[in-house]
């Protein structure tokens, strides 16, 4: 529903299409081939892309789960001991590590995808996402050579025991929910006993643990607030069915999105978890006026750290 930016706003789903459409309408494309690394990034396309737009998109996970960070501290393999966060994500260390060995002048981007699926996917194991893929498959039989190009030094590339082996290895996994949660933690661990940085370190960790208490108890008392606390678990868990976009009324959603950020005072990830709460909220046709008050009402009620 929402591609997190470094800096600026945010970027929904229906803004991405609406402006997709307007390329592609102009004819400011061949084709084009998107990889989306995010949390639920699968609702970027669910229900939304178009197959006739000659646009071929794969994303780390479907609409309703999480992706997973690797490299992280502590985790195996980790990174090197002065980082104390994590390096990469399962689906695009997969699909690059993938384009670091072989000759993408004959890999096919179907051939990455089901090698990158397999290794994100983890047999189904607790903590997998699923790589999803949305628009124009019909591009996937191109070689990955068109999109990315290609490395010289891989133009002979043979495959042997040791490349599928990396390939197919999983490296430990953390929810990309947790993972700033896991560099303050780490952080805090390795800072000396007594030292101003361990003072600094738990500072962090706590403050990091209170704004997400915070986030969790602002939310609850959001849906509580409009739709009764037997409501909170629907708004919370309910998914649409496969083929459906996630929201109905981007007004509304961008709205309550928008007002809970400005009025939360987040600067934190970890908020986005709950945009399927805001969109469910949206889609049972809450009043907008009526929702903000209680997202300004829960706001002040649960007071954000210093």
């Amino acid at each position: 529903m929402i591609i997190g930016m470094p800096s600026g706003v945010d970027l929904t789903a229906k803004d991405l299409m609406n402006t997709l459409k307007k390329k592609h309408a102009a004819k400011s494309y061949k084709s084009m081939v998107i990889y989306v690394e995010a949390c639920e990034s699968g609702s970027i396309f669910e229900g939304l892309l178009p197959k006739n737009m000659n646009i071929y998109a794969i994303t780390a996970a479907n609409a309703n789960e999480s992706s997973w960070g690797t490299y992280c501290p502590g985790e195996f393999p980790s990174p090197p001991s002065d980082l104390d966060t994590c390096l990469g994500d399962l689906f695009s260390i997969s699909w690059m590590e993938d384009s670091d060995i072989h000759d993408l002048r004959k890999e096919t981007l179907d051939q990455q995808y089901q090698l990158v699926r397999r290794r994100t996917a983890v047999d189904d194991m607790v903590g997998a996402s699923h790589v999803m893929r949305y628009g124009n498959k019909t591009i996937a039989k191109q070689f990955v050579f068109n999109y990315m190009g290609a490395n010289p030094k891989n133009d002979y590339y043979s495959p042997s025991s040791d490349d599928d082996s990396s390939l197919t290895t999983t490296p430990s996994i953390v929810s990309q929910h947790d993972a700033t949660l896991l560099h303050f933690w780490h952080k805090f661990r390795n800072a000396p006993e007594g030292s101003p940085k361990k003072t600094e370190a738990h500072k962090q960790l706590m403050d990091e643990l209170s704004l997400r208490k915070h986030i969790d108890e602002s939310v609850n008392q959001i849906i509580s607030v409009v739709f009764g606390q037997e409501k909170v678990p629907e708004m919370l868990n309910t998914v649409q069915s496969a083929g459906n976009p996630l929201v109905h009324d981007w007004d509304c959603f961008k709205m309550l999105v928008n007002s809970f950020k400005k009025q939360c005072g987040s600067t934190s990830r970890y908020e986005m978890k709950y945009s399927r709460a805001f969109a469910n909220m949206c889609n049972a046709g809450v009043h907008i006026n009526h929702a903000t008050q209680a997202i300004t009402q829960a706001c002040s009620t649960n007071s954000p750290p210093p």
